[in-house]
């Protein structure tokens, strides 16, 4: 059968840089800030969603541009819902339900940092990346507050999203092409890759924070449909829906398990519930254009609410 013409450049489109915006690169750092002993804490990981990217408009200086993010992304959002409705007082107390106001947020993701200060470009998170800058602090936190006598300190909630930046590149260069080449191979080597460090990340983070916490992790939507590629060829959509929840595809085969099935197979195995985010978004929740992986606002509250889901019903 006749395979779909893919758009090339695709990879390109993928991810847009912020090389315009200024400021120093010690500021450009994303990451968690020392949470105040006693109270307890709410921990993120991940890549740039989880960083809050493009859920508040670009300013010139990229530390406040940051700020922004984060105080508009999904994390933001769910904490707000956390404050409110989790139960963070022992259980034998009297109030265990007067929520749990003094929950603090310690989001240890970043977004891809450009070049700035004489300082290199820092690229998007994957999943090495949170094994080697993210999740050593991380399992430090939760076991010095989840493993000491006071439980009114401890880590309540962990949420984690990461795997875009590993599998929507590698992907689309091999098979959104005119001629695709190797797709088959690069979906199995990026699957495999994946599943490899995903796996030592939640079972890192679930030996540090104990069988009972919650830790919540989440699918990727499916963001090419709104944006340059699949503008200018609808098809891309239908592929992305392919590699992400697997099926029958013309020209292209059966994949029997997509990229999400891997991440609910393998936060099931780590005790973790998972915020599902495919087909949640959807038209005006993103930036679109050239930007083929970030949501707004909009599409952040709607992720906040898969996090809701998950963590309530």
């Amino acid at each position: 059968m006749k395979r779909p013409v893919w758009v090339v450049g695709a990879v390109a489109l993928l991810v847009t840089g912020l090389t315009g915006l200024g400021s120093s690169a010690a500021q450009a750092q994303s990451g968690g800030v020392d949470p105040v002993p006693g109270l307890p804490v709410y921990l993120a990981l991940g890549d740039s969603i989880a960083n809050g990217q493009a859920s508040a408009p670009e300013i010139v200086d990229y530390a406040t541009t940051v700020a922004g993010w984060r105080a508009n992304g999904y994390v933001a959002q769910f904490d707000a819902v956390l404050k409110d409705r989790l139960n963070c007082l022992p259980a034998a107390n009297p109030n265990a339900r007067s929520g749990c106001k003094a929950l603090q947020v310690v989001n240890l993701a970043r977004s891809g940092v450009p070049a700035m200060d004489g300082q290199p470009p820092k690229p998007g998170v994957t999943t090495q990346i949170v094994i080697d800058e993210q999740l050593p602090e991380a399992v430090a936190l939760l076991k010095a507050r989840n493993g000491d006598a006071n439980p009114r300190n401890d880590v309540e909630v962990v949420t984690i999203t990461v795997g875009g930046n590993d599998i929507f590149g590698p992907i689309t260069s091999a098979c959104l092409q005119p001629v695709p080449s190797g797709c088959a191979a690069a979906i199995g080597t990026a699957f495999a890759s994946f599943s490899t460090n995903y796996a030592a990340i939640l079972g890192q983070l679930r030996a540090a924070a104990g069988p009972d916490t919650p830790i919540i992790t989440m699918t990727y939507y499916n963001p090419l449909p709104y944006c340059a590629i699949g503008q200018a060829n609808p098809s891309a959509g239908v592929f992305a829906d392919w590699f992400l929840e697997g099926g029958t595809l013309p020209g292209f085969g059966t994949l029997p398990a997509g990229f999400n099935d891997l991440i609910r197979g393998i936060s099931a195995a780590n005790g973790a519930k998972v915020a599902d985010t495919f087909g949640t978004l959807g038209a005006g929740d993103f930036v679109g254009g050239s930007d083929c992986l970030h949501p707004v606002r909009s599409g952040h509250t709607k992720i906040a609410a898969d996090f809701v889901k998950a963590m309530f019903g």
